[in-house]
């Protein structure tokens, strides 16, 4: 007689799709599933062996615990960490106007030298060797002074504490400064970009304060941007963001198409966050999260056929899910853990050297409800992390102990967001298993799953590949 390990499970086209804890699924037809729950499986049959070996069943507790201890560590490594990300917020200034962003609509006001040496100098008292300091906006390259300071900076007080820190730019790309450009290149700054599709997509969710063509602009700015890099002898260090708007919804191929010919083969689609700005339009930009998975869905099919032929292309928030799925691996986005990272992964440092909990937290403040700010810069970090919203978030996002989530067989994939449920509902604790959020991770993880059930060879090459992209 065997014991069974903690598992959850749902019906999935015509089986059982059984996960663990540990990341690790298996499908059964009905007979194997009522023979596994019953205790009837024989030991040295296929469907015993596959269990025992992936951990939903056992002989002997402490040989289940050895065999299996690093699997879990390698789901949760992320618990033993601290706060790896520190973004600061140089401005609320911008040139554009995007659809679904409160920035550059308000009197600008920009981040301080001093208030930039205080943040990384509270930076430096997080327990980890190695920081990442990520420069957002508004449009940070409109406050240069504070870019310039920071870099070097930063490097003098983590060389001093024998740690290592990189630098990351969200920068629209659209008001190109070649001098800073250069710079930045030259600092091995990393650079985050938005490119929200073809030229209808892009000018209409992202319009030029100025009557320009945004997408035009882009294009320019990431021109000089290749050229710089190709001068200086490295290589493009640029990603891209993919914003969905309802008027995105009806071009997946097109998205897809655009990211190619500009020369980028990883998209990260993003739904919008129904808060600020994009809350307020919501009639016009919003959709339910069912049209959204309907999307994504078509996005990603048709992205395994542009693969299938020979152009790869990849999708960072799939990569995510089948990093887990297929690796068992934690992953460093700090929304997609459990709990999620907010404090203890990331901190959002404002232009006004308040701190919050995350970039949502401080969105919400802009909004007008301050709930998730931890302190300021002039708070040390230990202080910071005793903050009664770090305690709330870190309980209210373990989805191992919350209502729905923790019966749901997409558990050891999946997570939830506490600030975005406030935002929305007025608690942190989602309690609707068809609110917002959970609609579309469940939609994207089922399809996942349904490729995965299919086990078609090539179209599993594929998912590996994105796995270990």
């Amino acid at each position: 007689m065997y014991s069974t390990a903690y598992y959850n499970w749902t019906e999935f086209n015509g089986q059982f799709l059984l996960t663990n804890d540990l990341g690790k699924y298996c499908f059964l037809n009905e007979d194997e599933f009522y023979d596994f729950v019953e205790g009837r499986l024989s030991p040295g049959s296929d469907t015993f062996d596959v269990l025992q070996e992936r951990g939903f069943l056992y002989h002997d507790r402490d040989k289940y615990i050895s065999d299996f201890q690093y699997d879990m560590a390698g789901m949760k490594r992320c618990l033993l960490s601290a706060t790896r990300l520190v973004i600061l917020v140089l401005t609320d200034s911008c040139n554009q106007r995007c659809v679904y962003c409160q920035a550059g609509k308000a009197h600008a006001s920009n981040m301080s030298l001093e208030t930039c040496r205080k943040a990384i100098n509270l930076a430096v008292q997080s327990p980890v060797s190695h920081m990442t300091v990520e420069f957002q906006g508004g449009e940070p390259t409109m406050n240069p002074e504070a870019l310039r300071f920071t870099v070097p900076y930063a490097r003098k007080v983590f060389a001093e504490h024998g740690k290592s820190v990189v630098f990351a730019l969200a920068s629209n790309m659209t008001n190109p400064n070649p001098e800073l450009l250069r710079w930045l290149v030259e600092q091995d700054v990393h650079i985050s970009t938005s490119l929200d599709g073809n030229r209808t997509l892009h000018d209409y969710n992202r319009p030029l304060a100025a009557n320009i063509s945004s997408y035009d602009a882009w294009h320019k700015g990431i021109s000089i941007y290749r050229e710089i890099c190709r001068e200086c002898g490295k290589n493009p260090a640029i990603s891209a963001i993919q914003t969905t708007t309802r008027k995105s919804l009806y071009y997946p191929e097109e998205i897809i198409d655009e990211y190619i010919s500009s020369g980028m083969h990883q998209l990260y689609v993003r739904p919008l966050t129904p808060l600020g700005c994009a809350r307020e339009n919501w009639n016009v930009i919003g959709y339910k999260p069912e049209e959204y998975v309907k999307f994504y869905c078509r996005l990603i099919d048709c992205m395994m056929e542009k693969c299938r032929h020979g152009v790869y292309v990849s999708e960072v928030t799939a990569s995510i899910y089948l990093k887990r799925i297929l690796n068992g691996e934690s992953v460093g986005h700090t929304e997609f853990r459990s709990p999620c990272g907010a404090a203890t992964g990331q901190i959002a440092v404002n232009y006004d050297r308040n701190i919050y909990t995350c970039d949502e937290g401080r969105m919400l403040a802009n909004m007008g409800d301050d709930i998730f700010r931890l302190g300021s810069v002039n708070d040390s970090y230990r202080d910071l992390m005793m903050s009664p919203a770090v305690h709330a978030v870190c309980t209210a996002s373990c989805a191992e102990t919350l209502p729905m989530c923790c019966d749901c067989a997409y558990l050891p994939y999946c997570s939830v967001c506490p600030v975005v449920n406030y935002g929305l509902e007025g608690d942190l604790i989602q309690r609707d298993e068809n609110s917002y959020r959970c609609v579309i991770a469940r939609g994207i993880l089922t399809h996942l799953f349904a490729i995965i059930q299919r086990n078609d060879p090539y179209e599993m090459k594929i998912l590996r590949q994105w796995a270990n992209n």
